[in-house]
């Protein structure tokens, strides 16, 4: 599944990421990975616990703790602003 990171919070290292079906997913980055907004990631957004995601527009592979899936934009970003 494809997704387009619509925010990352550098500062606690969490993404929010919107899926070609419209939902979003909340992941916490488990590294130091270059992501930006916009980037094109894909992998497996429709789970929980950790998975390895492929930027592919960095052209780079990321180990993610993927919090939520299935969420609206506002509870994704609400789920991070809880956390911290």
């Amino acid at each position: 599944m494809k997704g387009t990171v619509v925010h990352h919070e550098h500062r606690i290292g969490f993404l929010v990421i919107r899926d070609d079906k419209g939902e979003f997913a909340l992941a916490e980055l488990l590294g130091n990975y270059d992501v930006e907004m916009g980037d094109i990631v894909s992998g497996n957004l429709h789970t929980n616990g950790k998975e390895t995601l492929f930027n592919q527009t960095q052209n780079e592979a990321m180990e993610v703790s993927v919090k939520g899936y299935g969420l609206s934009e506002q509870d994704a970003i609400s789920m991070f602003l809880r956390t911290h």
